[in-house]
């Protein structure tokens, strides 16, 4: 009898111990803190806060570094996803979120790299193996060759969208830069952006959270650690990881969408005004948050 009742205070303790656990986690997520965020800071500690988004052109000089030959940001993302190192989300449709909350499988986003045939004839074969030439045993039967999959070369994927929570920390009183999530893009200039849907505007590939990919290009287990390279051509000496570069914030972009209530992108509020007038607004509200930033204390 003392058995029995040991072994179910036994069970007892343990159930109780898991639920306390699994209970510390969820809290941890729901009590205030963003799971998405690399710096954890509770809500109650935010004094002001504001979402931007930023595209970023990897094939500029000041960006180049992020894509250097064989270490490009896009190849490294690819062969994580292809590996099941890196887990890709759908890019939200329409007036970009990039919630990062719809999981994409890997074989979806291979799709995505795929090259868009232009051949619009196409040899296809019905269940019984008959095609436009005829039927399996006719004289002038011939079968439909294998179609062969080109993808979209790994260094065409050179744009990406960042999106960032820009807060005040009232307890250490500073502004900070927290990147969320990164979309990666095929350039509307691309050759290989072809498609009805996408002429003239960036192809969205996968969206990915900023935490996994810092998470990747530090973990020495991987094989990705070696290649996740800021290259440093005036000193290879003081190479940078990529985490650690996109921290310090090595990266320039435009800011092409701020948080509004009407889901505007930056363009929309200007577009009268022409594409250049959108180049320089953007400048324009990142001055103007650095400018917020050192006023502050004047109030």
């Amino acid at each position: 009898m003392k058995k029995m009742f040991s072994f179910f205070l036994l069970v007892v303790l343990t159930n109780f111990f898991v639920n306390q656990t699994s209970y510390s986690q969820e809290a941890e997520m729901d009590e205030g803190y963003n799971p998405l965020s690399l710096r954890q800071v509770h809500k109650d500690y935010v004094m002001w806060n504001r979402t931007i988004w930023q595209r970023i052109e990897m094939k500029e000089k000041i960006n180049r570094p992020f894509f250097s030959v064989n270490k490009e940001l896009s190849k490294i993302i690819i062969d994580a996803v292809e590996a099941n190192d890196l887990i890709a989300y759908w890019p939200d449709q329409g007036e970009y979120y990039d919630s990062a909350t719809n999981i994409m499988i890997p074989t979806d986003f291979l799709v995505n790299l795929e090259q868009e045939s232009i051949d619009e004839e196409k040899c296809e074969s019905d269940a019984a193996g008959c095609n436009d030439s005829g039927c399996p045993g006719d004289v002038f039967f011939e079968p439909c060759a294998e179609e062969e999959v080109d993808y979209i070369p790994d260094n065409a994927f050179s744009a990406f969208r960042i999106r960032e929570n820009v807060y005040f920390d009232r307890i250490h009183s500073r502004l900070y830069f927290d990147i969320q999530t990164i979309t990666m893009l095929l350039p509307a200039n691309s050759m290989y952006n072809t498609g009805l849907l996408t002429q003239g505007a960036d192809k969205q590939i996968a969206t990915f959270r900023f935490i996994d990919l810092y998470n990747l290009f530090k973990d020495k287990n991987l094989p990705y650690y070696k290649y996740s390279i800021w290259f440093n051509e005036h000193n290879t000496a003081q190479h940078k990881n990529m985490g650690d570069a996109f921290l310090l914030r090595l990266f320039s972009g435009n800011i092409v969408k701020f948080s509004n209530f009407e889901n505007k992108n930056l363009t929309s509020f200007y577009s009268n005004d022409g594409m250049a007038s959108g180049l320089h607004k953007s400048r324009e509200y990142l001055l103007m948050l650095m400018e917020w930033e050192s006023n502050l204390w004047e109030y």
